[in-house]
């Protein structure tokens, strides 16, 4: 019996020792990871101003198409800041970070207006500007959208799924560190068709633009800005805000600003934690 309680006693004591040896491990490779930080805090505490400001700005005008040059006005400045501090500090997953779903909350390009809003006859195409999203996977994205469709005094709604393929150009490396306009998207538009319902509440977007490209969601193709080619590069991203500038091949003088919030499913704007 004595060499029973010895040996339990022994291997209770190795198994604790163990315990502790564990716990102290992983307790040091923790402290070895980088801390858990909230989007944008990676920025200067002014440039997190700035962010915040960017957002704000945004958030107040998404809907309006009344006062955009008003607001490009006073986004470039504040872009500009943080287009100085990024290109010295791009972040090495930068691609990664921008393959996930956004929600726009501003843009300035004219092509989406012209695709989007249309009267012909007694019929008319409204885009509802806060419902716009984009999907970037790898090799392609999707833009959707809702709008709402007037025969008379009758209202459809429609959702367009607008999907361009591209290219990663300029790709980031040792040898243009602190450039602008690397990770460029080069891309062109491939397909385009329309769904007659409102995007549901709450659904996945990566699951929704899936369905779509493999045909598995009815869906009616329908003319677009197919075959127009551009470029999409980040002038700023975290792990919660996109700020992209794009222009199309054929108005290369002209730079469209988008500006978006990383959001995994449709309804309400996200709310930034920062």
């Amino acid at each position: 019996m004595f060499f029973c309680d010895v040996w339990y006693a022994t291997m209770k004591t190795k198994k604790t020792r163990t315990m502790m040896y564990l716990v102290a491990l992983l307790g040091s490779l923790l402290m070895m990871l980088p801390s858990a930080r909230a989007a944008g805090e990676q920025l200067p505490a002014h440039l997190q101003e700035v962010r915040r400001n960017i957002i704000d700005i945004c958030l107040a005008n998404t809907t309006r198409d009344d006062n955009i040059k008003d607001v490009r006005a006073q986004l470039e400045p504040l872009i500009e800041q943080l287009a100085q501090w990024y290109n010295a500090n791009r972040p090495a997953n930068e691609v990664a970070l921008t393959q996930r779903p956004w929600r726009s909350i501003w843009y300035d390009d004219p092509t989406i207006d012209e695709f989007s809003n249309s009267d012909f006859g007694g019929v008319s195409i409204r885009l509802d500007r806060s419902k716009v999203y984009q999907v970037v996977e790898d090799g392609y994205y999707y833009n959707v959208s809702e709008s709402t469709l007037r025969v008379g005094r009758a209202e459809l709604p429609i959702v367009t799924f607008l999907k361009g393929a591209y290219t990663v150009a300029n790709p980031a490396g040792p040898e243009n560190q602190g450039q602008a306009k690397l990770n460029v998207v080069d891309l062109e538009f491939v397909f385009n068709a329309i769904r007659f319902n409102v995007l549901p509440n709450r659904i996945g977007l990566e699951r929704l633009v899936r369905f779509v490209d493999a045909r598995f969601l009815d869906v009616l193709r329908v003319p677009g800005p197919i075959g127009i080619t551009g470029e999409l590069w980040n002038v700023y991203i975290d792990e919660e805000l996109r700020i992209s500038a794009g222009r199309e091949d054929q108005f290369p003088d002209t730079i469209d600003l988008y500006i978006l919030l990383q959001q995994d499913r449709t309804g309400p704007i996200p709310v930034p934690a920062s």
